[in-house]
């Protein structure tokens, strides 16, 4: 959970995540052990920002070295919730004024049926008046952030995981470094995500619900089971194994 922490469960329903610890007399890993527990400061600081929300893994205790949180059980649900569910989420951390950081499915647990962020020590906490439209943070932008979140949102519904690297390249995706969302669920959103057309997490949290209804009342099971067949043809258990073993 993260390269800073290590989690550990301490009773049935939550786990301790607390500082990865390396051996002192290494000068690097000593100040490794230094932003580790930076980081899991600042992650305290987010659940306090943040407070309670049914989009965000519950946080019992958030002390200086450690955090409780809720055990992440994995079960499975309808992924059109799931990507409802995320963007809601998502819509409110950025409503509270913190940018997550670290959007990807690595930090993203499955409870109760339902997707729940987690590890924001990488996370920043603006001003409470900031404009979310227009904030750049480390070269962070909402679209940015929106652009992270369009490749889980994209993953969920094809059942396999897919990443850009848009630091590495500091550019967004060109056209044929992406793959087609023609006639797949939200697909339109997905599209809109990768070419950075939305102005805000909460533009796009809307067009996710109206784009749902649409869906609903035109039918898309037969658009789904296409996309489930698709995915146990290709690499859908490596994707399980990925989403499942939350804890590494």
């Amino acid at each position: 959970m993260g390269s800073y922490a290590e989690v550990l469960q301490i009773a049935e329903d939550r786990v301790l995540k607390k500082p990865k610890v390396y051996p002192e007399n290494d000068p690097d890993l000593a100040n490794s052990n230094f932003m580790n527990r930076e980081e899991i400061r600042n992650e305290k600081a987010v659940y306090e920002r943040l407070g309670s929300h049914e989009g965000i893994i519950h946080c019992f205790k958030a002390l200086d070295d450690s955090i409780e949180l809720a055990f992440a059980n994995q079960t499975q649900e309808l992924r059109g919730n799931w990507i409802q569910s995320l963007v809601d989420a998502f819509s409110y951390v950025h409503a509270r004024r913190v940018v997550h950081q670290g959007i990807a499915l690595r930090n993203i647990l499955l409870h109760n049926n339902s997707p729940k962020l987690c590890d924001s020590g990488e996370s920043s906490i603006l001003l409470l008046g900031t404009n979310m439209e227009q904030f750049c943070d480390y070269d962070t932008t909402p679209q940015v952030e929106i652009l992270y979140l369009g490749y889980v949102l994209y993953s969920i519904v094809i059942w396999k995981e897919f990443k850009y690297d848009y630091f590495k390249n500091m550019r967004f995706p060109e056209a044929e470094e992406l793959p087609a969302t023609d006639g797949i669920p939200f697909g339109a959103v997905v599209r809109k995500c990768w070419a950075g057309e939305y102005a805000s997490m909460e533009v796009l949290r809307r067009d996710v619900y109206d784009t749902a209804e649409l869906q609903k009342a035109g039918g898309t099971t037969s658009t789904w089971l296409g996309v489930l067949l698709l995915a146990l043809l290709g690499s859908f258990p490596n994707v399980i194994v990925h989403w499942f073993a939350v804890y590494d």
